[in-house]
């Protein structure tokens, strides 16, 4: 499976945003959450979620949109499914590495 891939490095912390492509640019509301995946943050290139996930033990913080990458990360135990969000549909998840 491909995903979109944006790593961001600087002050000493390194940043993974990974999302599906098909979020790339839209932004989800409901209530008072916001889920904005854009291209800044999220925008980059299309890798396999692989090599993607193979990034997570030197973020030190990830941020990962759609269910189906955020599913891989549940079953690879890089994500606990009770922290999870999801935001008019869309599945969210950040891994701390501090």
């Amino acid at each position: 499976m491909k995903v979109v891939l944006n790593v961001i490095r600087g002050e000493g912390h390194v940043f993974v945003n990974i999302c599906q492509k098909e979020h790339l640019g839209k932004v989800y509301k409901e209530n008072k959450a916001v889920l904005n995946v854009n291209n800044e943050f999220y925008g980059g290139d299309e890798v396999d979620v692989d090599y993607a996930l193979g990034l997570v033990d030197e973020a030190t913080v990830v941020s990962i949109v759609g269910e189906t990458i955020i599913e891989e990360a549940i079953k690879r135990g890089l994500v606990h499914r009770d922290s999870v969000l999801t935001v008019s549909g869309v599945k969210f998840a950040q891994i701390y590495n501090l």
